[in-house]
């Protein structure tokens, strides 16, 4: 299931498998961050993952969609969705290798919206 990311559209039909799959006792957490983090590792930016997180994703997905994942599944989603934007702690960021590596840069880098320039 983890490889590189090309393209939204193979990276959604994994999130989604992931989605779908929701259990909250069993990995689910833990599988969701791990693809979160092959995105990283695709070379995929914060702009990049922003844009599929927030807008891509909920564009393309469907009413059955909606009905066929858990709830919990979207709130860990928006946990994900938080650490992007950084309307969490510092230890909670997406952590991206070409972004600044002091904690006060990257906390102004990503809640300044600097990546989004």
């Amino acid at each position: 299931m983890y490889c590189d990311f090309i393209d939204e559209k193979k990276a959604f039909a994994d999130l989604k498998k992931i989605m779908r799959l929701w259990d909250i006792n069993d990995n689910s957490q833990r599988l969701m961050n791990l693809f979160f983090e092959q995105l990283v590792r695709s070379k995929w930016d914060r702009h990049r993952i922003y844009n599929f997180a927030f807008v891509y994703i909920k564009d393309n997905l469907s009413d059955t969609d909606y009905d066929d994942i858990p709830e919990a599944a979207f709130d860990y989603l928006a946990d994900i969705e938080s650490s992007i934007i950084g309307y969490c702690s510092y230890d909670s960021f997406l952590k991206i290798p070409d972004e600044p590596q002091n904690k006060n840069e990257l906390i102004a880098y990503v809640r300044g919206q600097k990546w989004k320039n």
